[in-house]
């Protein structure tokens, strides 16, 4: 820390911005509304001071909503966008870095930049100060857009204002960490006459975390619609201590000053510490359904219908690129962290299972109609359509019975032979199945033993925490399965059903889990879970027998990792850190992290992966032991006092759909072989496991009866079309360079080629140019196709509801709470000076809890007035009475944030 006193010259840079929680404590059908009041609240700040700049959160989204609402301001915003005093970009949304796929976070980006850029915006610096946790790759995908600086807040473990942010391929962004958080100088104006005491206050609390005598502040708050202009009124209206330098500034600007300093610290990888700030690991677990869902969804547009669309285009179908970006940006949308976490109200999740069910539906429909112009060309009969780069081999369980496919790549494929698959119900108590791979038993209790390897184990216990942390408690008994049975059975294969059924006080557990063994290296689990009951936990833990460095998949990636995050502070700091880190933190422990795809073990010779779609927490720990969460039920969005965690983390909503009470269908595969974590080998099994070939009936008019397209032994994020051009993307995942199959055009972002590629160098993301799709001149015959073992929806409707006694309870609080708001208000009327400051404190925290309880009384109220009935009515039109309660709602919280720091003068 530098040697400071309060004389010390100090040059204040203030940035004003909003960040803009679209869906939280209400669905963007209600913060939609607030949106043309803040463009015309900006019109007056620019009229009155032309140089007033504003940072619209980093994304476009909020114009788009604008404009989606009131087309007519769009001669507004680019008025303000093309004179700079409108600031937004490089994103389409802020979206959870952690869960989104790698492909659409790339979208993301090339939207947002799109999108500011029609609009005449500047390229503005990246902007993720709310993320819970940041991806390796975050500066590479930065990179690749042009971008060289971004701020962020949580998941940075060390308390700098500076470093250097590099990604595994050796890409670099300058990082500006904002300890302090990004509301500082929030609301300064409105208590005027202490505006300088808190403006001095706040920018000495942080000069001696800088190297220079440059310090940023923040005028700017979550879902802020009516901002002002601090410099405007400093200089109108208070005299700032000379010592003091104000200055104008925006994120791109400020990130000047660390772009010119030397030996700033670097820091490598993934940023997912809560030491000074939470990235809520309980997140990753919070309504598993949803994970479900967007995996579902995001797998089948990208790695599914994209590809076979694009195949399509071939032989002359017309792309539709209008209606994939549609579902894009909706899946885009839906994947903003507070949505994609979990811990909005239940309105917003209601709404997002609604539209991520409509995606499906309408991406089926897609694939069918590629499917049909895709096979016009081939003979009639059974094929296998891969959109995977990697060779395939293997039996398929379809509707015709187990058929053999083998791929080579992306293209269509004859089938090999049907075997019919013999149905039965033998009971056993073990069961022992080999091939050329392992020897597995299964036991007694529905585990796997595979040589040391324990495999597959059920777990249940209670669960103390909130929808953003967990907190595991006590362990609660399983016992034997009800049911063994031999349910299917071929020459190739056998499947397994173990049936579990488990009562403990109101909670109630039922998995009928089906052991899948044939001749392949994997073991697969599909697990039918169904749950009643809150604060319960249901994990699978997989022991793979070896010890072993811990790896994860995440976006672009392959991450290695500890078992476990100690490295936390205190819950109690010393004053000069408590008055920084205003916001939560993690402590004790944290050994729950973020997956994609996969989790394994690997000490350099032998791997054993878990694979898993949709799933997103895991725990690791001794005996090669990792442990994914399948299920997590809570019903408040918040708790007070976790042992974990330190502060709240938003409102205290009641959010009976946080329980999961329904149907929800997990997917898991084990393989274990002598091979390192990056080998192309394993990397094959894990996407023949994710994507196997699609197996149709096609009754087309041609003679062809294969097409290879696409061969190369790398993840493929996308192959999709672009300008006419056919693009694939993909990333190599290894520390060593990868050659290709051939010479490909590799391009940038955009579509646009660059150079002649032979190799991916090790952790690059790359784009080649596959084809041009020719153009449609003639209408053409289409053929009818049947799909053998089409995508399947994994999600049952929501049984659970509102508990009325649980509503009588909010609403008796509500009551208590305005009895304490009127004696504080009494008292107010008495009060001056400081006390009369900690008064109003009290009375917008007061009456924040207040309204709070009122919503979310409210919200179940209606919840259960439509029975569970998620009908376009309900989610899409407003409530004049939530729309009341949440606009109240609204102020009080800014009311409340910004008497945080009028006491702390």
């Amino acid at each position: 820390m530098n040697p400071i006193t309060p004389e010390s010259p100090l040059n204040v840079h203030i940035i004003n911005h909003t960040h803009w929680d679209r869906e939280w404590f209400l669905t963007h059908v209600y913060t939609n509304a607030w949106i043309p009041g803040l463009i015309d609240r900006l019109e007056q700040l620019v009229a009155e001071n032309p140089d007033f700049q504003y940072l619209l959160d980093g994304q476009t989204l909020i114009i788009e909503d604008l404009l989606n609402l009131a087309p007519h301001y769009q001669s507004k915003v680019e008025m303000l966008a093309r004179q700079g005093n409108l600031i937004m970009g490089p994103y389409y949304c802020q979206p959870d870095w952690r869960m989104t796929c790698g492909e659409a976070l790339l979208r993301n980006m090339l939207y947002g930049r799109r999108d500011s850029a029609r609009f005449g915006a500047a390229k503005p610096a990246g902007w993720l100060v709310d993320t819970f946790g940041h991806i390796s790759q975050a500066p590479q995908l930065h990179s690749l857009f042009g971008i060289e600086s971004i701020y962020v807040w949580r998941g940075v473990p060390l308390l700098e204002p500076y470093f250097h942010w590099q990604s595994p391929e050796g890409s670099r962004v300058a990082a500006i960490n904002l300890f302090g958080g990004y509301r500082n100088l929030y609301g300064v104006t409105l208590v005027p006459e202490i505006a300088v005491q808190r403006l001095e206050t706040e920018a000495r609390l942080l000069q001696p975390y800088y190297p220079t005598a440059d310090v940023p502040l923040f005028d700017g708050y979550d879902l802020e619609n009516d901002p002002e202009d601090p410099l405007l009124f400093f200089r109108q209206h208070a005299e700032v201590p000379p010592n003091l330098t104000l200055h104008p500034s925006t994120p791109e600007k400020f990130a000047n000053i660390p772009l010119s300093l030397p030996n700033l610290p670097i820091l490598k990888g993934e940023l997912n510490s809560g030491k000074y700030s939470a990235t809520f690991p309980g997140t990753l677990s919070a309504r598993t359904y949803l994970k479900l869902m967007a995996h579902d969804c995001e797998h089948l547009l990208f790695q599914v219908c994209e590809p076979v669309a694009a195949l399509a285009s071939l032989v002359g179908r017309p792309y539709p690129a209008g209606q994939f970006e549609q579902w894009t940006r909706a899946l885009l949308q839906n994947s903003i962290h507070d949505c994609l976490c979990g811990v909005s109200i239940d309105l917003v999740h209601e709404k997002m299972e609604f539209t991520y069910r409509q995606i499906f539906d309408g991406l089926l429909t897609e694939l069918s109609n590629s499917l049909a112009h895709l096979m016009e060309d081939f003979a009639p009969g059974a094929y296998a359509v891969s959109t995977n780069p990697y060779p395939y081999e293997g039996r398929l369980t379809t509707k015709e019975g187990l058929i053999a496919v083998k791929t080579n790549g992306v293209g269509v494929w004859p089938v090999g032979e049907t075997i019919p698959i013999e149905a039965g119900d033998e009971p056993i108590s073990t069961f022992v199945w080999q091939n050329d791979h392992y020897t597995a038993v299964v036991q007694e209790d529905g585990s796997v033993q595979v040589g040391q390897a324990r495999l597959g184990n059920l777990a249940l216990s209670k669960e103390g925490g909130d929808a953003y942390s967990e907190e595991p408690g006590e362990q609660l008994e399983i016992g034997l399965p009800n049911e063994m049975i031999i349910e299917q059975r071929s020459m190739h294969h056998c499947v397994v059903k173990v049936s579990y059924a488990v009562s403990w006080e109101d909670i109630r557990v039922s998995a009928t889990v089906r052991l899948t063994f044939d001749t392949s290296p994997l073991i697969r689990w599909t697990v039918y879970l169904e749950s009643s009951g809150r604060d319960v936990r249901v994990e699978m833990i997989f022991e793979s027998g070896h010890s072993g460095e811990i790896y994860a998949a995440m976006p672009f990636d392959i991450v290695r990792r500890s078992e476990t995050d100690r490295d936390l502070l205190p819950p109690q700091l010393p004053p000069e850190l408590a008055g920084v880190l205003l916001g939560q933190r993690e402590i004790g422990q944290v050994d729950s992290f973020p997956f994609r795809d996969f989790v394994a073990i690997s000490n350099g010779e032998k791997t054993s992966g878990l694979m898993a779609k949709g799933l997103r927490s895991y725990r690791a720990g001794e005996n090669g032991r990792v442990t994914i969460l399948l299920h997590r039920a809570v019903e408040w969005l918040t708790r007070s006092d976790l042992r974990h965690r330190v502060g709240d983390a938003g409102p205290i909503f009641y959010v009976p759909d946080a329980r999961c009470e329904r149907s929800v269908r997990h997917e898991l595969a084990f393989a274990s072989g002598n091979y390192y974590i990056s080998d192309a080998r394993f990397q094959q099994l894990n996407a023949g496991f994710q994507t196997p070939p699609l197996v149709i009936r096609s009754q087309g008019n041609g003679k062809k009866t294969s097409w290879q397209f696409f061969q190369e032994s790398l993840p493929l994020n996308s192959l999709h079309c672009s300008e006419g051009k056919i693009l694939a993307r993909l990333h190599n995942p290894s520390w060593l360079a990868h050659p290709l199959s051939r010479s490909y055009v590799a391009t940038d972002v955009w579509g646009v080629g660059q150079n002649s590629l032979n190799a991916v160098l090790p952790k690059k993301i790359v784009t080649l140019q596959l084809d041009s799709a020719p153009s449609v001149t003639t209408e053409r015959q289409t053929s009818a196709i049947e799909m053998l073992n089409p995508p399947i929806w994994r999600v049952g409707n929501n049984r659970g509801t509102p508990d009325p006694a649980i509503i009588e309870q909010l609403r008796q609080k509500a009551t208590n709470l305005e009895t304490e708001v009127a004696q504080i208000e009494g008292r107010l009327q008495q009060a001056t000076g400081r006390q009369r400051y900690h008064l109003e404190h009290q009375n917008y925290k007061l009456r924040r809890e207040m309204v709070e309880t009122l919503l979310s009384a409210r919200l179940n109220e209606l919840k259960r007035e439509t029975g569970g009935n998620l009908t376009p009515e309900y989610l899409f039109q407003p409530n004049d009475e939530i729309m009341a309660i949440g606009l109240e709602l609204n102020r009080m919280r800014m009311k409340r944030r910004i008497f945080d720091y009028v006491v702390r003068i």
